[in-house]
């Protein structure tokens, strides 16, 4: 499967071993086929000869287990974009409901090909607008300076 190979070789660069790289590209390549992060509906999209069950389980724990480094992320976002050159960087404060709950959300996207991809996120915290200085902060501290140094530039979208 084509796909698998180009994700896991963009994966190659990662802390993460041979075994998880293998099992990630597996479920990105499920994600992106049932266009849900639904444990069931992955579980019978996974590639391969297991049983869906068994993907089931193996979802569950790889979640319940994963450590995720935002590096590692961002690394490969930046990756499978195949983003040359320099860059253009947008941040942005936004708001989701998961349930409940409200999410206060501030992104760091590589904006390539008129889309923004996610390099980093962090929860603020409180509902309403951050002040520059916060915002800075957090991205300044969270991102490693390989990527401003990259960056052509920075736009910021609302406060």
């Amino acid at each position: 499967m084509p796909e698998l190979d180009c994700i896991e070789r963009a994966l190659e660069g990662t802390v993460w071993n041979l075994a998880r790289v293998k099992f990630l590209a597996r479920f990105l390549v499920a994600v992106l086929a049932v266009k849900t992060v639904c444990l069931p509906q992955l579980a019978c999209a996974f590639p391969g000869q297991a049983r869906v069950e068994s993907n089931y389980k193996r979802l569950q724990r790889f979640l319940r287990g994963f450590d995720l480094d935002m590096g590692s992320v961002a690394r490969l976002i930046v990756a499978l974009v195949k983003a040359e050159g320099s860059w253009t960087l947008a941040l942005d404060r936004t708001n989701w409901k998961l349930g409940k709950a409200e999410l206060n959300l501030l992104v760091l996207a590589l904006v390539h090909g008129g889309v923004a991809f996610p390099l980093f996120w962090t929860a603020l915290g409180r509902v309403g607008n951050s002040n520059t200085a916060q915002r800075i902060a957090r991205a300044a501290g969270a991102v490693r300076p390989a990527v401003w140094y990259q960056a052509r530039c920075l736009l910021v979208c609302r406060p």
